[in-house]
């Protein structure tokens, strides 16, 4: 009695493996003797996906190579359905996030099939022969290849729209780097978008207020990348909200640096400077902008020829730091040098006037000296007044004491009014 118990268990066990595996057993009745899997019909695509994906739920196959090896062909089925939908629709995808996220399918089961049939059983046998091994992996990595850059590049189509599907491919796409299906690729240094990844991966990441140390870790990736000065003004942000003024710091002089094409830097390093009152190390990079500028290295024009808003400020700032060292002949040199340079700005006007003024007054008991300086004041505030008549509250009063010094009664009388 107990032998036939033991007997009929065992049948139950071999039909219940049996059921498990059938539906892989299934998909290889349909696909018998087909040499080109694109020539199945598309309803015998529907039987095998379903039996694919009870293939996948099933602890039985979940893990056999074959399934993994389906999953892929049903991927790569609906890959070509899509690309003759977007040829027939004017090269338009009708769904462009599945389309991106069906590479990503491709790539990830091909990445599983690779690592399974390398994968001996628990009696150390490969599940295929050693010439098959070889044509499986070159099966695999084509198919994966194929797609694998298509993962960065649907990333970047949803990196604001859905930074969590950019997310997604990211992640799938910086992982093929390390594996062991691309190996002897050397992909780190032939991919072109390799170090683009991080600045993107880095912006989904801040759309979904993902892990901020990662991010940061990221954006310091990107640096040498083309997004860098991008990056860099990023991280010079993120350590300005948190108050970290040594990051902020170091990264603007990173910037700086690494980035002379883009003066709005250096003009945020200088400002930074001259905040802290460290005038000596404005007027350095101040300089090294000016030079910057004069040999070509930092544009002065925009694409249309038109002047960039910002290029006076160096002059500017080297000039108010050589003021506020009270080097008043100097400032006046480096006004009048932005003004020549720079045209059209009162700041280096009024400038270039108060500073030969202060000069002047410093000069006072010395008329010899002092009265040509009170003569170049008078140049560059009446220039002022000429361009800028309606702000006589910059150049009113320092006309009439400039006219005052001079003694010169007549002019003197003309501004009077504004001595108020």
């Amino acid at each position: 009695m107990k032998k036939t118990i033991l007997i009929c268990a065992a049948m139950a066990l071999t039909a219940s493996s049996f059921a498990q595996k059938s539906n892989l057993r299934k998909i290889e009745n349909i696909t018998y003797g087909v040499q080109n899997m694109n020539t199945l019909p598309a309803e015998k695509w529907v039987e095998i996906k379903e039996l694919v994906n009870e293939a996948r739920n099933n602890p039985e196959t979940a893990e056999d190579h074959r399934t993994w090896d389906w999953i892929g062909r049903s991927a790569l089925y609906d890959r070509q359905i899509m690309l003759q939908e977007y040829q027939a629709n004017g090269n338009k995808f009708k769904d462009l996030k599945a389309f991106f996220s069906n590479e990503e399918a491709i790539v990830s089961a091909f990445e599983k099939y690779y690592k399974l049939i390398q994968t001996p059983n628990e009696k150390g046998k490969l599940p295929l022969k050693e010439k098959d091994l070889e044509v499986q992996k070159q099966w695999a990595t084509a198919n994966a290849g194929a797609c694998r850059t298509n993962l960065f590049v649907g990333a970047t189509q949803f990196v604001y729209d859905d930074p969590q599907t950019a997310v997604k491919l990211l992640e799938a796409y910086l992982k093929t780097f390390d594996s062991p299906l691309f190996e002897g690729q050397d992909l780190k240094n032939t991919d072109k978008n390799y170090k683009e990844a991080p600045y993107v991966y880095a912006t989904a990441l801040k759309g979904i207020n993902g892990d901020k140390a990662k991010i940061e870790e990221l954006l310091k990736q990107s640096l040498t990348s083309s997004n860098g000065p991008i990056a860099c003004q990023d991280l010079i942000t993120l350590y300005k909200e948190k108050g970290d003024k040594a990051n902020e710091t170091k990264y603007l002089q990173y910037a700086f640096d690494n980035y002379p094409q883009i003066n709005i830097f250096g003009i945020n390093l200088a400002q930074e400077a001259i905040n802290d009152k460290k005038y000596d190390e404005t007027i350095k990079i101040c300089d090294e902008m000016i030079k910057r500028m004069k040999d070509g290295t930092t544009p002065t024009k925009d694409e249309a020829g038109n002047e960039q808003e910002n290029i006076w400020y160096p002059y500017y700032f080297k000039a108010v730091s050589l003021f506020n060292s009270e080097k008043y002949e100097e400032a006046y040199n480096a006004f009048v040098e932005g003004d020549e340079n720079c045209p059209g700005h009162i700041e280096l006007v009024m400038g270039a006037g108060t500073a030969a003024a202060k000069f002047g007054n410093n000069n006072f008991s010395n008329k010899a000296v002092c009265k040509p300086w009170f003569e170049k004041a008078v140049k560059y505030l009446s220039k002022a007044e000429q361009n800028w008549p309606d702000q006589s509250d910059q150049w009113g009063y320092q006309l009439y004491a400039c006219y005052h010094n001079l003694e010169n009664k007549v002019m003197e009388a003309n501004y009077k009014k504004y001595a108020k």
